[in-house]
C-alpha cells in the first residue's frame, strides 16, 4: 500500500484535491482509503455514539452499512497505516493534513521536505498528472532496515530518492510484504528472512489445526 499526502494551508483546496485523486485513482482500479488528519475531535452531538462515550465508553464502534471505531487516543501515522495493512489490502491511502509525515505529498500552498509537486493554485486539469506523479514517487510503509539491498545506504536515501523519481517500486525490499509485526502499535522492522520464517511458522501450526477452510488467505494473529 503506497502512502501519499496532501497538505497545505486551510482554505486551499486540500480536501477537494483529495477527492479528485480518489475518484481517478478508483476509477482505474486501484483501491483507495483515505485518512484525514485534524487538530481537534471527531465529534457527533447528539448521536448515539456520542452518547456512549459521554457515558464513559473508550472505544465505542458501530456496525450497519458501515463499520467504525472511535478511540479516545491519538494514532500515529505509521500505526494507522499499519492497521490498515492488515485489515484489507489496498493500492493506496490518501492523507490529508498531516504536515510531518516522511512520505511523499503534494501541497496546495507551500513545499515541504517530502512535496513532489505544488498545485497553487490547485486546477482540475493537474489530476492526470498528479496521478502519474503518485504512482511514481509514493511508496509504502519502510521499516528503516537499512539493510542496503536497495542500492541505497539507508532508507531515508532511498527515500529521498523516491521523491526525486530516481528509485524504482522493486529497488525496496525493507517493505512488509508478508508479515508486518507490532508491538504496542508500533511496526518492528523484520527482514524478509525473518517475515518467511514467522509465515511458515504460524501457516505451519494452522495446518496442524486439521481444518481445511483456515489454510488458505490471509491470517491475522494478534498476541496480548
Amino acid at each position: 500500500m503506497k502512502i501519499i499526502g496532501v497538505t497545505g494551508t486551510k482554505d486551499t483546496g486540500k480536501t477537494t484535491l483529495v477527492e479528485k485523486i480518489v475518484e481517478k485513482l478508483t476509477g482505474e482500479g486501484y483501491r483507495v482509503a483515505t485518512l484525514k488528519h485534524t487538530h481537534t475531535g471527531f465529534d457527533f452531538p447528539g448521536k448515539d455514539t456520542d452518547k456512549h462515550r459521554r457515558a464513559g465508553a473508550e472505544i465505542v464502534a458501530g456496525s450497519g452499512r458501515e463499520t467504525f471505531f472511535l478511540l479516545e487516543r491519538e494514532m500515529d501515522l505509521e500505526e494507522i497505516a499499519g492497521t490498515l495493512e492488515i485489515l484489507d489490502d489496498l493500492d493506496f491511502l490518501i492523507v490529508e493534513g498531516f504536515k510531518e509525515m516522511e512520505y511523499a505529498s503534494i501541497s496546495t500552498s507551500t513545499p515541504g521536505e517530502f512535496t513532489v509537486k505544488v498545485v497553487d493554485p490547485f486546477s482540475l486539469e493537474d489530476v492526470d498528472e498528479l496521478i502519474d506523479l503518485i504512482k511514481k514517487r509514493s511508496y509504502g510503509l519502510l521499516q528503516n532496515l537499512n539493510c542496503k539491498k536497495c542500492g541505497f545506504s539507508s532508507c531515508r536515501e532511498f527515500r529521498e530518492a523516491k521523491i526525486r523519481g530516481e528509485a524504482d517500486d522493486i529497488d525496496c525490499r525493507s517493505q512488509p510484504e508478508r508479515v508486518l509485526l507490532r508491538i504496542d502499535g508500533k511496526p518492528v522492522p523484520l527482514n524478509p528472512f525473518v517475515q518467511e520464517f514467522i509465515s511458515k511458522t504460524v501457516r505451519g501450526m494452522i495446518d496442524a489445526l486439521e481444518t481445511e477452510s483456515l489454510k488458505n488467505g490471509r491470517v491475522d494473529l494478534i498476541i496480548k
